[in-house]
């Protein structure tokens, strides 16, 4: 899947997740109240990145990378090094 963004070298464009609106126990938190996670879905990755491919979930470091918004979507650009792990 191609948005127009093609990372380079060992770079990775991770799709974010949104954090939960909802509790467990169903009350909806208020924006300021939602945690951001650390979990997103890569996108795509450049061609020195190894490990991951479009389609892996993948945990991030919290601070890591570069945020960008692109047709009404959340992104990050991160060093492959900050990637820590995929989510089966």
């Amino acid at each position: 899947m191609s948005i127009g963004i093609e990372p380079l070298g060992e770079m990775v464009l991770i799709e974010l997740e949104q954090a939960a609106e909802k509790t467990v126990s169903g009350f909806m938190l208020p924006e300021a109240a939602r945690e951001k996670m650390n979990v997103g879905t890569v996108v795509s990755a450049g061609p020195d990145s190894e490990n991951v491919k479009s389609g892996d979930r993948v945990v991030y470091k919290k601070y890591a990378g570069t945020e960008l918004t692109w047709e009404d979507r959340d992104y990050l650009l991160v060093k492959s090094e900050d990637l820590q792990a995929k989510v089966k």
